[in-house]
């Protein structure tokens, strides 16, 4: 017996299965739609399902949440840089080997609080440029003129694009590796084609990106190691 919620849409055509990396079933239906015909859905896409929870409980999860203090380590695109924490005005900088932060008042009670919002701050600046920047290059090779491109906190979505092309990233992505940060542009590219998962969207992301299967199941694994 699986668990799931139904969240009806308005102006959605088509059923939509998602399992969340906490192994949470949702179908996204029409509005109109029977719920006789929903449970025909889940039905038919069980093994899908139970493939997709088997795969999520192979994650790789931190073992402990950030303490935010000097010595810890923090990955951007796929390198680990030890924490440095000094005191000073509200700055983080990247530099050889480590992720410098300064804040004020050095030693309160709310520090790792402070130097949580300064390097999110950081990583979705950072985030930002690095995102346009792939996103214009693979645009152009695909012959795709995409809209705006915003950074975002995304629940259960590494990216996202509307139905006027603008394009959606989660943040946490910039701690992946660049091969990781390029599947989730092209994968977001490729909707602007074609918006669902069918077998012709993954034949379209195949042509740009052929090693896409290893890239999909390695940001799988990792993304849960992906967080501040």
């Amino acid at each position: 017996m699986i668990n799931y919620t139904i969240i009806r849409k308005p102006n959605r055509k088509t059923a939509s299965l998602q399992v969340s990396p906490s192994n949470q079933v949702s179908i996204i239906v029409p509005m109109d739609l029977p719920e006789d015909k929903i449970t025909a859905i889940i039905r038919r896409k069980t093994s899908w399902i139970m493939n997709k929870i088997a795969i999520n409980n192979e994650v790789k999860y931190p073992v402990r949440a950030k303490e935010f203090v000097s010595g810890e380590s923090f990955s951007y695109l796929g390198r680990n840089y030890r924490l440095k924490v000094s005191e000073g005005v509200s700055l983080v900088e990247l530099k050889a080997g480590y992720l410098a932060v300064s804040i004020p008042n050095k030693g309160k009670n709310d520090d790792a609080k402070l130097i949580r919002m300064l390097l999110t701050d950081w990583y979705m600046k950072h985030a930002k440029i690095k995102l346009t920047e792939r996103v214009k290059r693979f645009s152009k090779v695909m012959e795709i003129k995409p809209g705006s491109i915003s950074v975002k906190h995304l629940n259960s979505q590494w990216g996202s694009c509307t139905k006027d092309g603008d394009l959606n990233f989660n943040w946490r992505i910039i701690m992946a590796p660049l091969r990781l940060v390029d599947y989730v542009v092209i994968h977001e590219l490729c909707h602007l084609t074609i918006h669902d998962h069918s077998k012709e969207f993954w034949q379209l992301l195949e042509r740009y990106l052929p090693e896409y299967k290893d890239n999909k199941e390695e940001l799988r694994k990792i993304g849960g190691l992906l967080i501040l």
